[in-house]
């Protein structure tokens, strides 16, 4: 901005027009100002002070105006300059305040050029230019908190966590920024941190309702789920227009299971004075009330305002149950490329890639160097792994182990995940018993945080641990595996129908060639494992389990050597008392046994045509029909 030199007496005028703008009155400063504002050196003030209250005042292109015309009878001065850039970007005009602040050292300048690249998606340079803000202005928050953002957007959660923790330091008081720290947490599954920085700026911020909501949904990711539902109780009863609150509560009622809560919250609702968004829940409330055409009409009504993965995967599973096989493919293709849309773009090789890495080392010469296996652990038995590809009826199948008073199940859990992660690279075949002794030993640790009782036999339930049996039979050589089948064309179909948080493995099934390839993969590193090691295993056909649940159970139970209980069988009673299903299945496990999903892959066999030549051969070797 223009400066007067000290020795300057200024004009009354001008003296006049800055107490103004000083005291916050913006309207009479311009007014004044521009009476006296000219293309001259006497009125060079004046411009400064017209374009600035302009601006204030929301009139970019009047700032812009008075600013460009100052600017040419100062060309040298950086801060007129940062001004004119400033207005022209508030008036849409971002290619020429672009221009004005490219590669300026000026901390007001490069701000402006790393905000228009970053709106652009101009990363490179946006990070250049953010450096150089942060190099003369270290504890500029929100310069700290687009880093964040940017970072964020490529999938980088650690330096987008880090940046967030600059900001937060640098402005404590700013709601904003938690939130964005928040949701990193979120994408990078950190439920814990996650759910003490929502705490803490619901401190900060208790009158903030998308505070609120923050607090339940992290308290709903550490599964707090009466605490998260509480949270959004009290937040919809004191912000009553619908908003994101009141879709959240809704969701969490149906993902819980609660659909009468669900219906009576939504007689509570005033139909005249809701958004469209109300919609969403209607739809859900109607599909799971059986009450398709109902769901499917509200469905229809549904904004674009809701998350297009949420419309898309309700539309789909509606369409689904109606017999539109087309449609729900459809709505499922949406959903997927929603997904991927708005998830951090992935670096290294895929999930399936992975195994493949894995299968090229898992040799016959590789396996007879192995070291000599562990001895059983007399206080421990070695546990049991319920596997399967996903949807292959894993869920169901560990709600009626439930009922064996002798086991414990854990539902996918990352209890491997985490031992894995502690043998890195590591030589199978070079690990002494007394290194495979303490994986055993950190595994049970680890069991154990995660809900193990320490007393009743183990099930680990994770579907995709069956693509993890070399390694988990290094370590627990007397394991017995449960493998879940089912018609590999529907366990494809299933999965690329499923809208499943994108992690690592889940990634792999929002492209329906990309699953099967990875079902193809999973099940060579089954098969692999099996004919190179010893490995104990009893398949559970899912077509038989649904048909006839005794005759299929019954074989596996003596195969535990366990005692039959009929409450193997009482899957809808277990279902309601072992709290939330955390797997795509939630809202199927408390019905009663159905056999639609059986053979669904032939009402899609259009779809699934060109996967089928990778499927076929598995589905001949299990015996199904082709």
């Amino acid at each position: 901005m223009y400066q007067a030199t000290p020795t300057q007496t200024l004009p009354p005028a001008l003296t006049e027009a800055i107490r103004l703008r000083q005291a916050g009155d913006a309207a009479g400063a311009l007014a004044l100002a521009e009476r006296h504002a000219a293309a001259t050196e006497a009125g060079a003030p004046f411009l400064a002070i017209a374009g600035l209250a302009a601006l204030e005042l929301g009139d970019a292109a009047r700032a812009v105006a008075h600013l460009e015309a100052l600017a040419r009878l100062r060309p040298d001065d950086i801060e007129i300059r940062a001004d004119l850039a400033k207005a022209l970007l508030a008036a849409g005009r971002d290619d020429e305040a672009l221009a004005l602040a490219q590669g300026a050292q000026l901390p007001a300048l490069a701000r402006i050029e790393a905000w228009v690249h970053q709106q652009r998606g101009e990363h490179g340079p946006a990070m250049a230019a953010y450096a150089r803000v942060l190099q003369v202005e270290p504890t500029d928050a929100a310069s700290w908190n687009n880093v964040g953002n940017i970072h964020a957007a490529a999938g980088n959660f650690d330096s987008a966590i880090n940046a967030f923790e600059h900001a937060i330091t640098y402005m404590p008081d700013e709601p904003g920024m938690y939130l964005n720290l928040a949701d990193v947490l979120r994408q990078a599954d950190l439920g814990g941190p996650r759910l003490k920085v929502a705490r803490d700026v619901a401190a900060i911020a208790p009158d903030n309702r998308a505070v609120q909501t923050e607090l339940a949904m992290a308290l709903a990711h550490n599964e707090l789920l009466d605490e998260a539902i509480a949270v959004l109780e009290a937040a919809v009863q004191r912000w009553p227009d619908f908003g994101e609150s009141h879709l959240e509560l809704g969701r969490l009622y149906e993902a819980t299971n609660r659909t009468e809560a669900l219906a009576a919250f939504l007689a509570t609702l005033d139909p005249a004075a809701c958004p469209p968004e109300v919609a969403f829940l209607h739809a859900w409330l109607a599909q799971r009330e059986g009450r398709f055409e109902d769901a499917a009409n509200h469905a229809e009504a549904i904004p674009a305002t809701i998350h297009p993965m949420r419309r898309a995967a309700l539309i789909g599973n509606i369409a689904e149950r109606l017999g539109d096989a087309p449609g729900a493919f459809a709505a499922f293709e949406a959903m997927n490329a929603a997904a991927i849309a708005d998830a951090p773009p992935r670096r290294g090789p895929s999930f399936r890639e992975s195994i493949e890495a894995d299968l090229a080392r898992w040799t016959p010469d590789w396996a007879a160097r192995w070291a000599p296996p562990l001895g059983a652990d007399p206080a421990r038995r070695d546990p049991v792994f319920l596997v399967g590809f996903p949807r292959s009826g894993t869920t169901l199948l560990d709600t009626m182990l439930m009922g064996l008073p002798d086991l414990c199940v854990l539902e996918e859990r990352p209890v491997m995940a985490e031992i894995l992660r502690m043998l890195g690279n590591a030589d199978l075949a070079a690990l002494t018993p007394e290194q495979c002794g303490q994986l055993r030993d950190a595994y049970f640790d680890s069991a154990l945080r995660h809900g193990w009782d320490g007393q009743r036999w183990l099930v680990d339930k994770h579907p995709l641990n069956m693509a993890r049996a070399v390694q988990i039979h290094r370590m627990f050589p007397n394991a017995r595996f449960i493998l879940a089948e089912r018609h590999p064309a529907d366990a494809v179909l299933s999965c690329f129908m499923a809208n499943f948080t994108l992690n690592f493995a889940m990634r792999s099934f929002t492209d329906l060639e990309e699953a099967a390839r990875t079902y193809d993969t999973v099940f060579r590193a089954w098969h692999c494992a099996s004919e190179l090691f010893p490995i104990a295993s009893h398949a559970v056909r899912y077509e038989r389990l649904v048909e006839d649940p005794r005759g299929e159970l019954q074989p596996l139970v003596t195969w535990l050597g366990l005692d039959w209980n009929d409450r193997l069988l009482a899957h809808e009673e277990t279902a309601r008392d072992r709290g939330r299903v955390k797997t795509a299945s939630y809202a199927q496990i408390g019905e009663k046994l159905y056999t639609r999903a059986s053979g669904r892959w032939r009402r899609y066999a259009d779809q699934l045509a060109p996967v089928m030549p990778i499927l076929a051969p598995w589905a001949a070797r299990m015996g199904y029909e082709t």
